[in-house]
């Protein structure tokens, strides 16, 4: 007997037992989407567990639920299938610290949760998916298992369209993306969301009046086999008639808003082609000035009755365009930090916003803020340029449209001081920048800006002396190499991922350009161009979520004077690696070539005017950057139901290299690896991590220069005290002809190889 054709099918429909094999059912017609909500509960917590208490004393402690398990799913994990279901195994809290009580057994829900999973599986393409709970009673509580049989995989083997119109010249047909999920399994989800993206393609094209499709559905349960037929009913193409604006003051009286103002950041304008694309760009120009607090747009169909013309009615409601916020926190590279805005978000007319805004971090430990060093971190402790406090005081300005073009333009005036962890602090007495930015689509955007800096950067002693050959004392106020530097920079980006914050599912891409120039007392005009590239891709795996993540950068300067077989670029824009956003393994910054300095030595040359290590002595490392770096990033992160549903556990393996591109080549083998685990707490803000990373190496050896501290300037000079050999004293006399011989004594303990990183957010 041939298939029918058939609509699709209903949930009652599917919660139903599967009929004989062969036979064809027939349903309402409907496109259905059941969507998986990928949340999960909060473990019990002290201040909950009487509340627990009280509903869950009806029964005995075995009839209690100990555990929930899973098992034969095709597709889902275990917290996607919990989240479906509404019998629950206790948390972390209840099990382990005996807080609360765990919940009574109710066998009428569990079988309705094994209906629940049915559908989940048979909404995704297995129609005769079955799922049989299993209840296991001892006498500390039960044991519920859901086992999953999912059957034959069910494909969609054809898919017809109609009442499709034809495209522009040069486009594909708008029936592209359904024709392309022939041959795949059927899966409601997939097939409801694609044709929604392309009626929001028809909308996009001018077809206003484009809508969800009439649907029909053939199943063939003996083959697996299903075919879809979709006729779509679009209409004409519209175009805009007249633009009516109303606005809703904050209080009584007339609006402070002109509706001139209004039309001017909806940008559409009388005779424009209908677009749904541009009424959401003019929602979100209008959201976007923060003017408002709430904006309702919808087209109506005009007096005159013309058919292939629509206008539009744009209702808003003023909202108060001032405000102060202050906050307080805590970061392991900042210490405490402040911060304080005052915005007018109607200066000079709706759309322009003007904030203020003041921040100040490395309180505890920054001079004159240094009251409270046990506060911060070790690490932010011995860095020398964080002894002083941070802090930043600016200006912005920014319109929600430029001369009506569809970018946002954006201009800051500010003085600041910032220290990037052991490499350098920048001091910026006066800097602006000019910046544009577009966003394209809802997930690729795009800015390009000019940005001007006078001020100095203050870089270590020992780099000063030899990164730029400035090792006297009379020399060292000439460190402050790039005392005004300007950068053309611009930037686009695509983000192909579920969730902003905590992706799993998707990629993205980033690229960055910068082009830049600067004058000193040093040399003349120096011209340096850095490239940054980053790639990331996130995919489902065992239960848990595996990232992955690339990121190439070059720092050139075509033309500059070389020192030590490096040229000459500001501190600021050398690259660095290391830390919690890089490679795990090492403290911030550190991943590279560094120099050391040294306090123990002893006197070595004929003379006695030389310096040499002490045997066993340490020294403190000082990164010297460099002009290209590669750094790989491999994260695999679960969050385990049986331990708590909003704790995650981590497991990553990070690799990277820093190099000079005028002395030195990449080579594989130069690459770090270091392994680590983490754990992650989510938070409304965002999953609040905790990195340990694990460095299997030594440090790198490098030069050991010592400080001769013989006179009032505080230095008298910088010498090599590198570990030598008495046949090659003379060459220790030149602090760049010292060798890199010195590596500071390996620690026995494991726990010195342990690298602590704290922070908000995913490492990628």
């Amino acid at each position: 007997m041939p298939p029918r054709s058939l609509p699709l099918i209903a949930p009652r429909a599917l919660a139903r037992k599967p009929e004989a094999s062969g036979v064809v059912r027939r349903c309402r017609p409907r496109v259905l989407c059941v969507p998986i909500v990928v949340a999960v509960m909060l473990c019990a917590l002290p201040l909950v567990s009487p509340l627990v208490a009280q509903r869950a004393t009806r029964c005995g402690v075995s009839e209690r639920v100990k555990a929930v398990a899973f098992e034969g799913s095709p597709a889902f994990d275990g917290l996607a299938m919990a989240a479906t279901i509404v019998t629950r195994q206790p948390g972390f809290a209840t099990r382990v610290l005996r807080l609360g009580t765990a919940p009574c057994l109710d066998s009428l829900e569990v079988r309705r949760d094994a209906l629940r999973l049915a559908i989940l599986h048979r909404q995704s393409g297995w129609f005769q998916a079955s799922v049989a709970p299993v209840i296991t009673r001892r006498p500390d509580g039960v044991r519920v298992r859901f086992v999953v049989t999912p059957g034959r995989e069910a494909l969609l083997d054809t898919i017809r369209v109609q009442g499709m119109p034809q495209p522009l010249p040069g486009r594909r047909p708008y029936d592209a993306p359904l024709l392309a999920l022939q041959g795949q399994r059927f899966d409601r989800t997939r097939v409801d969301t694609t044709v929604s993206s392309v009626v929001a393609h028809l909308r996009d094209a001018g077809f206003a009046r484009a809508g969800i499709p009439a649907s029909h559905i053939t199943i063939d349960s003996t083959n697996a086999r299903v075919s879809l037929d979709l006729t779509f009913e679009v209409g004409r193409r519209m175009q805009i008639g007249e633009v009516h604006v109303a606005i809703r003051p904050v209080t009584t009286g007339r609006p402070r808003v002109d509706s001139a103002d209004v039309a001017r950041l909806v940008a559409i304008d009388p005779g424009d082609r209908f677009r749904a694309s541009a009424l959401l760009d003019a929602q979100r120009a209008l959201y976007r000035s923060e003017a408002f607090r709430l904006v309702l747009m919808d087209t109506v169909t005009p007096a005159t009755g013309k058919d292939s013309v629509l206008d539009l009615r744009v209702s808003v409601a003023e909202a108060r365009t001032r405000a102060a916020r202050v906050g307080l926190g805590w970061a392991t590279q900042d210490c405490v930090r402040v911060q304080g805005r005052i915005n007018d978000r109607g200066f000079l007319g709706v759309g322009r916003r003007v904030e203020l805004s003041a921040r100040a971090s490395k309180i505890g430990v920054g001079a004159p803020t240094d009251v409270a060093p046990a506060l911060c971190s070790q690490p932010l402790r011995d860095d020398p340029f964080s002894q002083r406090l941070n802090y930043y005081v600016g200006a912005t300005l920014t319109n929600t449209r430029l001369f009506g073009l569809p970018v946002v333009p954006l201009v800051s005036v500010y003085s600041e001081r910032r220290g990037e962890p052991f490499a350098f602090l920048r001091e910026t007495s006066v800097g602006a920048l000019a910046e544009v930015s577009r966003q394209f689509s809802a997930r690729t955007a795009g800015t390009f800006g000019f940005q001007y800096e006078n001020g100095k950067t203050t870089t270590d002693p020992v780099v000063s002396c030899t990164r730029f050959g400035l090792c006297r004392p009379e020399e060292l106020v000439l460190s402050a190499f790039g005392r005004g530097v300007g950068i053309v920079s611009t930037s686009a980006s695509h983000d192909h991922t579920d969730d902003l914050t905590d992706p799993s599912r998707g990629w993205r891409v980033r690229g960055e350009v910068r082009l830049g120039e600067t004058v000193s007392e040093l040399v003349s005009t120096v011209r340096f161009q850095r490239f940054t590239g980053e790639w990331a891709a996130f995919s489902r795996l065992f239960g848990g979520v595996l990232g992955a993540r690339v990121q190439a950068a070059g720092a050139f300067a075509p033309g500059a004077e070389l020192v030590d077989g490096t040229p000459l670029i500001p501190q600021q824009e050398r690259l660095f690696v290391g830390g919690q956003n890089s490679v795990r393994g090492f403290q911030q910054n550190l991943l590279g070539a560094v120099d050391y300095v040294v306090t123990t030595v002893r006197p070595a040359g004929a003379n006695g005017d030389e310096f040499e290590v002490a045997p066993g002595a340490g020294g403190r490392a000082v990164p010297r950057g460099g002009t290209a770096m590669l750094v790989g990033n491999l994260e695999w992160r679960r969050g385990f139901r049986f331990i708590a549903e909003r704790v995650q556990f981590a497991a990553f393996l990070d690799a990277g290299t820093l190099w000079e591109t005028r002395s030195d080549r990449f080579a594989w083998s130069d690459l770090r690896y270091t392994p680590g685990l983490g754990l992650r707490l989510v938070t409304p803000l965002g999953p609040f991590r905790v990195d340990i990373g694990y460095r299997p190496y030594r440090m790198p050896a490098g030069r050991a220069l010592y400080f001769s501290p013989n006179s009032e300037a505080g230095v008298a000079g910088i010498f090599c005290a590198s570990p030598r050999t008495r046949d090659a004293a003379g060459d220790f006399l030149d602090v760049f002809s010292c060798p890199a011989t010195f590596s500071p004594p390996p620690s026995r303990s494991v726990l010195s190889r342990l690298v602590f990183h704290f922070g908000l957010g995913q490492a990628f």
